[in-house]
C-alpha cells in the first residue's frame, strides 16, 4: 500500500507539487518537503532551498569551474539546506573530502535527515548554528567555503556585510575557494550583487562571478574568490 502511494505520488508530481511534509518553521516561512516533477525537493514560500532548481544550478556551476580539493582538504557548507550541494560534491562529483554544513534551521537539517537521507553520506558533520556566529568563532582553514544562505528569497543582511566576507578570508586555506550564491533577476538584486562582487574584489584581490540560468527569470550568480 505505501509503494502504492509513493508511485502515485510521483505520477502526479508531474502535474503539480505534491506535499509531503510542512514545517512549521521559526526560521524559514511556509518551508515543505513536496514531489514535484517526480523528485523530492525542499521549498519555503517562494524558492526552492534543495534538490530542485537550486541543486540544478550548482551542479551545472561545479561542472563549469570544479574545486580545488585535494585528499584530505576540508569543505564548509553555510546555509547547508537539504543537502544538495554536499550531495553533488560526494556522489555527482566523487570527493570524499571532509564536509562540515551550518545551518540555523532545526526544520531544515530534519527534513535534510528524514526526508533526504544526508547522514548516508560519510564524513559529514552537521551543526545547526547561525552562520554569523560559526564563522566569527571559526579557527579552522577551508578549501572551499559555500555560501547558501536564505531566508525564503532574501540573504539577510549580515551576510553580505564586509565582516562576515573577511570572516570568510580569514578562514579559507591557502589556494581555497569561496562561493557564495546569489539570485539575481531584478535590478536590485543585481545591483545587490555588484556590491557584494566589489567586497569580494576589495578583501580577497579577485573575483569572479558565474551565471547559471537554470531558472531565466531569476539566474543563480556564482560569486567566486580564491585564497
Amino acid at each position: 500500500m505505501k509503494k502504492a502511494r509513493k508511485a502515485l505520488q510521483y505520477l502526479a508530481s508531474f502535474t503539480g507539487d505534491i506535499p509531503v511534509q510542512k514545517y512549521n518553521s521559526p526560521v524559514s516561512p511556509a518551508l515543505e518537503v513536496c514531489m514535484s516533477g517526480g523528485r523530492l525537493q525542499l521549498n519555503s514560500a517562494n524558492v526552492n532551498y534543495s534538490y530542485g532548481p537550486l541543486h540544478d544550478a550548482f551542479s551545472r556551476y561545479f561542472r563549469l569551474d570544479k574545486p580545488p580539493l585535494n585528499p584530505g582538504d576540508q569543505v564548509l557548507i553555510l546555509g547547508f539546506g537539504g543537502g544538495s550541494v554536499a550531495e553533488i560534491l560526494r556522489e555527482e562529483l566523487g570527493y570524499d573530502n571532509p564536509i562540515t554544513g551550518i545551518d540555523a534551521d532545526e526544520c531544515v537539517l530534519d527534513a535534510a535527515k528524514r526526508h533526504f537521507n544526508i547522514e548516508r553520506l560519510k564524513d559529514l558533520t552537521l551543526v545547526c548554528s547561525d552562520a554569523l556566529e560559526f564563522m566569527e568563532a571559526c579557527r579552522v582553514q577551508y578549501q572551499l567555503i559555500v555560501v547558501d544562505i536564505y531566508v525564503d528569497k532574501n540573504v539577510p543582511g549580515p551576510f553580505e556585510s564586509a565582516e562576515f566576507v573577511r570572516h570568510l578570508r580569514r578562514c579559507l586555506s591557502d589556494g581555497g575557494k569561496v562561493v557564495f550564491n546569489k539570485f539575481a533577476g531584478t535590478t536590485t538584486l543585481e545591483q545587490q550583487a555588484g556590491r557584494l562582487g566589489r567586497l569580494f574584489e576589495q578583501i580577497f584581490g579577485n573575483v569572479r562571478t558565474f551565471r547559471i540560468a537554470v531558472n531565466r527569470n531569476a539566474p543563480n550568480l556564482m560569486i567566486t574568490s580564491k585564497g
